[in-house]
């Protein structure tokens, strides 16, 4: 949830934070200044927020929360505590749960438990109360929220008042005390797929009267970073605070890298550095300013109340469409007849999904502009759909223990995906065609035998009208006398015995099997004299010529006679399949060197501008990997040819695809694949592509392409092992082994990446 208000309306904050602490998670809704847009904007971004609430009815408010239509409200209430049959109740799950376990733990038959808790009030009229708000915390009204929690903490936990003078130094913290701040963010915890590097403790300096300030501070804290208040015009008040946090800081095991062992000051850039003599060395001086929300340097961690494993039954919806129904796993909620009021978000992580489906997938990008899309398609309720870090979110009621989902189109999806940058992109005629192949040879990594140069060899030597022996067709595979003999391939294409060789019967075989070829007999008519050739489907007692259509008894000419082979399928057309096999291989590659099993990709599609300032044209495939290791989306788009050169415009309507799409959130790469050498004028036009920093081309010729693995020979300027995982490093393996030269500009000289 983010809270939209205007700077300096504090009962706005007050009313946003006090909701906050009485909803269990809330700890870590960021605050939204609607007035400061680039912030705001960066705010929503940065916490990945499901909703958009607003604090009070000014119009520019709601015309802030109307900009992120992908971000529809999920509920049908004005306020979060909603009227309800049985009287006001909290539309999400709220404190009472952790209230119940804390109980549960610690106070159920423990006359003398460990824990103390503490309910702290100060007089509205004191200088620091907006700090003391953030700091320990405040609830709203029972007959605001229906449930009067102070009493709850009262007779279930023991809690007791602590009254803050107005002007009287600040209690210091205890270990083992809870305040009601605590509760909003008891027993969740950080998810490993989000890590925040600049998560450092320390102090916030800064003014408590200013309302910058305070909700710099808030952010800070919900983005799980622990830092204190301290208001240098108020030092007395707060000296003990700041001794013991300091003391409880420097006490902690000594951490791997310096940043794990200072004492982080935090400040507005626009202040200046602060006076810290006072906090001692070993400081880490952190400045905010907006750069610090953009998502490039803080990054909000994903906090989960629990996490579980279960097994799914697949299916298919009434359009025949795969579906995944499952069970939920344990939710850790307290009892209570009205958690089918409240809600939660459940995140899907799918695993391995759709394992073999390369059609559809249950992997979503994390696009948020795509929300409804998923909603429509993924789930019944278009507006309770939000994409996650790993998976997507479904916000559900508090009660419900099951789900299902619906897979989405590859295709479609990848459609989407270019429309949200204003790219208008289509399958093209080759695209199908390439398409059809890979179903055809049962998958991306059913291409593996085309590989094999042989294989190539064999079917561009034979028209889709010329045939050929058995013979001569496991000779070719073998390729005894050509630079890629079979016996060099360290290859699977079906499972055979262990420690046996891949031979030109198996390739071939394998090759009849998925049908690239088919068999048949040739005959020459007695009447025309010309050779033609019949398909074993079509063979007969009775032939007809095709030639001069005479029909004539077979059966004389069968004695010794060997079978004979043409290309079928696809392979029968006389367009070399639109150039699919560079692109199938490249395909395979790319999956293989990845090895996530989450490689979405198509093939060719034309690409024409909507918003975006490219110029139409095409490419032979996009892949897309929807979770990277940086966080980004990955997305690849490739030109492959067989023996044709890469030309300028290939480069430049490529870049501009690239670029079109912005870098705070996806790393585009642009793969040049070739069934050939390139030329010293073609590395000089990639070049020219690549940025210093970080490299986004790749290049896939001949020795990266045959093998199983891409880089199996290749090595380190140091000797050592190329190990290629990620798109990343093939990019940098790309700039070693091909662009270490700098670009030379087209009139003789060097330009700079």
């Amino acid at each position: 949830m983010g809270w939209c208000l205007r700077t300096g309306d504090r009962d706005a904050l007050h009313k946003a934070l006090r909701t906050t602490f009485a909803l269990w998670g809330g700890r870590y809704n960021p605050i939204i200044p609607v007035d400061q847009p680039e912030l705001a904007a960066d705010l929503v971004s940065l916490f990945r927020v499901d909703a958009l609430w607003p604090l009070s009815d000014d119009q520019a408010i709601k015309d802030f929360i109307a900009k992120f239509k992908h971000l529809p409200d999920p509920f049908y209430h004005d306020e979060i505590f909603a009227e309800r049959g049985r009287g006001r109740g909290p539309l999400l799950v709220d404190i009472y749960h952790p209230i119940r376990r804390l109980y549960q733990d610690h106070f159920r038959h423990n006359p003398n438990p460990e824990i103390t808790v503490h309910r702290h009030t100060w007089h509205p009229d004191d200088p620091l109360s907006d700090m003391l708000l953030c700091t320990f915390g405040g609830l709203p009204a029972p007959e605001e929220t229906g449930t009067d929690y102070v009493a709850l903490m009262k007779s279930e936990l023991r809690a007791t008042d602590v009254v803050i003078e107005n002007g009287g130094v600040l209690p210091e913290g205890k270990a083992n005390e809870w305040r009601v701040g605590e509760f909003s963010r008891a027993y969740l915890e950080r998810h490993y797929l989000v890590t925040n590097h600049w998560s450092y403790p320390g102090f916030y300096i800064g003014s408590a009267a200013r309302f910058e300030d305070i909700v710099h501070f808030w952010n800070l804290r919900a983005a799980d970073i622990a830092v204190a208040f301290f208001d240098p015009a108020h030092e007395a008040r707060l000296a003990p605070r700041r001794s013991g946090w300091l003391a409880r800081l420097r006490s902690r095991p000594p951490g791997r890298h310096p940043s794990d062992n200072s004492v982080a000051i935090w400040y507005r850039e626009q202040d200046g550095q602060p006076d810290t003599g006072a906090f001692g060395a070993g400081l880490t001086l952190c400045r905010v300013s907006l750069g610090l929300w953009n998502g490039q340097n803080i990054k909000a961690p994903y906090m989960h109340f629990a996490e579980g494993r279960t097994l799914a039954a697949i299916g298919q919806n009434s359009a025949g469409k795969p579906r995944v129904s499952f069970q939920l796993p344990p939710k850790p909620l307290a009892e209570d007849p009205d958690l089918h009021n409240q809600h939660l978000v459940a995140a899907i992580d799918p695993g391995i999904g759709l394992w073999g489906n390369e059609r559809e997938t249950l992997h979503a990008p994390s696009i948020p502009e795509l929300n409804e899309y998923y909603g429509r398609e993924c789930y019944f309720e278009w507006n309770k759909t939000r994409v996650e870090p790993g998976g997507l979110g479904i916000i559900i009621s508090a009660d419900r223990d099951d789900l299902s989902l619906t897979a989405l189109n590859v295709t479609e999806l990848i459609r989407r995906a270019f429309g949200v940058v204003g790219i208008k992109a289509e399958p093209s005629k080759p695209g199908l065609v390439a398409s059809r192949l890979i179903q055809q040879m049962d998958g991306i990594q059913g291409c593996r035998a085309f590989k094999i140069a042989g294989v190539r060899t064999l079917i561009e030597n034979h028209g889709p009208q010329k045939s050929f022996t058995h013979g001569h067709a496991t000779k070719t595979i073998w390729g005894a006398d050509t630079a890629s003999p079979l016996s060099s391939y360290n290859l699977f294409i079906e499972p055979r015995p262990s420690g046996s060789k891949l031979t030109g019967n198996a390739v071939f075989a394998y090759l009849l099997k998925r049908g690239v070829f088919r068999a048949g007999l040739r005959f020459e008519c007695p009447n025309c004299q010309l050779e033609f050739w019949i398909s074993l489907d079509d063979i007969r007692t009775d032939a007809t010529c095709e030639y001069c259509g005479q029909r004539f008894n077979v059966t004389p000419f069968l004695k010794d006679r060997d079978w004979a082979y043409r290309r079928s399928g696809l392979f029968g057309r006389d367009d070399n399949q639109e150039g699919a096999i560079p692109v199938v291989l490249t395909l395979q590659q790319l999956d293989t060197t990845l090895h996530s099993g989450r490689l979405l990709y198509t093939a060719a599609m034309t690409l024409k501008p909507k918003s975006a300032k490219i110029r139409p044209c095409e490419t032979d495939f996009v892949a897309l990997v929807p979770h990277s290791r940086e966080g980004k989306i990955e997305i690849v788009i490739g030109e492959c040819k067989t023996r044709q050169a890469i030309e300028d415009d290939d480069v430049a309507k490529l870049q501009a695809v690239a670029e079109a799409f912005p870098k705070e959130r996806f790393n585009v790469y642009v793969v040049f694949a070739k069934l050939d050498v390139f030329s010293e004028e073609e590395l000089n036009r990639v070049r020219r592509l690549n940025p210093r920093y970080p490299p986004r081309v790749i290049i896939l010729s001949p020795p990266q392409l045959d093998p199983y693995y891409a880089y199996e020979e290749a090595k380190e300027r140091d000797g050592k092992r190329l190990i290629v995982v990620s798109l990343s490093d093939m990019a940098r393996a790309t700039s070693q082994i091909f662009l270490s030269q700098p670009a030379k500009a087209p009139d003789g000289g060097a330009e700079g990446g």
